[in-house]
């Protein structure tokens, strides 16, 4: 048993994170903007007498949290509906933005492996369902907090209005044509889990993020328009410190040919929509149209 299914990229310009004792209430609000550079996974499994999870990221096996925790509650799921016996699983994704650099590749890794897994064993799940799963997932591990409900639904630059998993959390859109970001990935990113971590214990460092959240998210609702979602990016990257040095430079350099760069949420990535030749200069650029189309099966 076999099958596929892809799903899109999210570069998060700005968010709030937002709290609950309940995984599926917790998430953040903000905006971002959709790749069709994503994901690509392949899931294959056989029955067998004990279960196995093996998951391959670009031809390397990995322990991929994230995935796993998708893998084992739909088995889970699958046994007591179905009272099968043991699965072996393998998860072959391929991403096609790099990883750790804030593109929510473990969301659109869990997301597209669930959407695989439900086919391959024609679990009945319906879409919203399996978004829950993944979120539920990326909670559980750390690894992000709202790019999983943009992309399950896609539609170019996603504003995330509510907080919660797909079919709870409430999203809007910016209307937009096809446009192409260029980005650059100038180091290592900050690790999601360790920077969500850390916010949860550092009261200031919360305080500064959801303040410089909360008022990019009432700028761009004020000119919904993909010029000012870059503008509130920006602002956002730099007034919570999460811009590095090297960053912050790649900013200004984009700034002086006419042009608005900011930072990929929580990467060392500088974006821009359109061309720039400034961005150049701080790395290999590589680029993508926007996605107006969310996670499917292939």
């Amino acid at each position: 048993m076999r099958a596929s299914a892809y799903a899109p990229s999210h570069i998060s310009g700005f968010f709030e994170i937002c709290e609950n004792e309940n995984p599926l209430l917790k998430g953040s609000v903000g905006c971002g903007v959709l790749l069709s550079a994503g994901c690509f996974t392949e899931v294959r499994v056989c029955e067998c007498e004990e279960t196995e999870i093996r998951i391959r990221i670009n031809g390397n096996e990995e322990e991929a949290p994230t995935t796993r925790s998708v893998v084992a509650k739909m088995l889970a799921s699958a046994a007591s509906a179905r009272k099968r016996g043991a699965f072996c699983v393998l998860v072959d994704t391929r991403f096609e933005v790099p990883l750790r650099n804030g593109f929510g590749a473990s969301g659109a890794g869990a997301l597209s492996t669930a959407l695989a897994l439900n086919d391959a064993l024609s679990l009945r799940f319906t879409l919203n369902e399996l978004a829950q799963i993944a979120h539920l997932a990326e909670i559980e591990n750390g690894t992000g907090l709202g790019d999983v409900v943009a992309e399950t639904f896609g539609g170019g630059v996603v504003i995330r209005k509510k907080a919660g998993a797909p079919g709870i959390g409430e999203i809007d859109r910016i209307p937009t044509r096809s446009i192409t970001v260029s980005y650059a990935v100038l180091g290592r990113g900050i690790e999601t889990r360790k920077m969500l971590r850390d916010a949860s214990h550092d009261k200031e460092l919360r305080r500064r993020i959801n303040n410089a959240g909360k008022a990019s998210m009432r700028e761009l609702l004020r000119e919904p328009t993909i010029e000012n979602f870059m503008r509130c990016s920006q602002n956002f990257a730099l007034k919570t410190g999460l811009a590095s040095e090297r960053c912050v430079d790649a900013i200004e350099a984009v700034a002086a040919e006419g042009k608005v760069a900011s930072v990929a949420m929580l990467g060392e990535t500088v974006f821009v929509v359109g061309e720039s030749e400034a961005l150049r200069e701080f790395g290999n650029v590589k680029t993508s149209k926007i996605s107006f189309s969310g996670a499917k099966l292939l």
